[in-house]
């Protein structure tokens, strides 16, 4: 059996997966891609993840593992030593099942709508119209999980890997970073994340405060 291995980028969805493995002290190889260099065409890449994206995690047995949030659930439950997975028997659970899912599926999409407009249009000028929609949509899904957030952490005291995930969208976002104003309770969860000893280094690692 061999070690995971993580294809990851700065600034990009492997950081929440980095913070599991870095804060569960797990071994693992980590391979950085320049997305802006087009290494994620390369052949060798693509042999592991066809989609061209990361994260993408080859597993000790050689299985090959993609989608940010799935590779949370599995190395959540897989090494339940980063603390960031609440357990089958917690009752936290359901709740971090249900806004990780949330933020993967709304607030990502969101994003990628909101940046990357043209590959949701085959109209010349229907990227215009893709972004707003998009910004339209993340400010909505970001109120409502601004209003569940019990704080500092969306579960109270306790940080998850949910809390991670939304510090990691929310440096994408210029609207909700600190300081902004338009999220006063998301903006201090992202802080906190950042200041937690589990996450600090990986956080600095990814360069998060550069995009």
């Amino acid at each position: 059996m061999g070690r995971y291995k993580l294809y990851w980028s700065t600034g990009s969805g492997a950081f929440p997966v980095a913070v599991l493995l870095d804060a569960g002290k797990v071994d693992y190889e980590g391979v950085e891609l320049s997305l802006d260099a087009g290494d994620q065409h390369a052949a060798d890449f693509l042999a592991v993840n066809p989609c061209a994206q990361v994260p993408a995690l080859v597993l000790p047995d050689g299985a090959v593992m993609t989608e940010s949030a799935a590779l949370c659930l599995y190395l959540g439950d897989r090494h339940p030593e980063s603390g960031l997975m609440p357990g089958l028997d917690d009752p936290a659970r359901a709740k971090v099942l249900r806004w990780l899912i949330f933020a993967a599926t709304q607030l990502y999409e969101d994003d990628l709508r909101f940046y990357y407009a043209e590959r949701y249009t085959t109209q010349e000028d229907g990227a215009t119209g893709v972004k707003l929609a998009a910004s339209a949509a993340l400010e909505r899904h970001l109120d409502i999980i601004e209003a569940a957030i019990e704080g500092p952490f969306l579960l109270g005291d306790r940080m998850t890997i949910v809390d991670v995930y939304l510090a990691m969208l929310l440096s994408w976002h210029p609207g909700a970073k600190p300081g902004a104003g338009r999220f006063p309770r998301l903006a201090p969860l992202a802080e906190a994340v950042r200041a937690e000893p589990r996450v600090a280094s990986t956080w600095a690692r990814f360069a998060m405060d550069e995009i």
